[in-house]
């Protein structure tokens, strides 16, 4: 079970790096935004929202008009 070791190795490596996109997320104050497709879960659905250009945290939803805008 040579699996196992690498497995947990890398979740931990994950958890890590998780860890600190957040606190680069949370400390951001989101000053430049781009309307963008975003991928939902593990899945391969999108949808479109407003995205920090500068760490990349999805900041909210554009309305009616920015979209319609967006997709023109």
């Amino acid at each position: 079970m040579a699996a196992k070791p690498k497995v947990e190795k890398l979740l931990n490596q994950k958890s890590k790096i998780e860890r600190e996109l957040r606190m680069i997320q949370d400390t951001c104050v989101h000053t430049k935004r781009t309307i963008k497709q975003v991928t939902l879960g593990e899945g391969c659905q999108t949808s479109t929202r407003w995205v920090c250009d500068n760490c990349a945290a999805v900041t909210g939803y554009p309305s009616e008009e920015e979209l319609k805008k967006y997709l023109n």
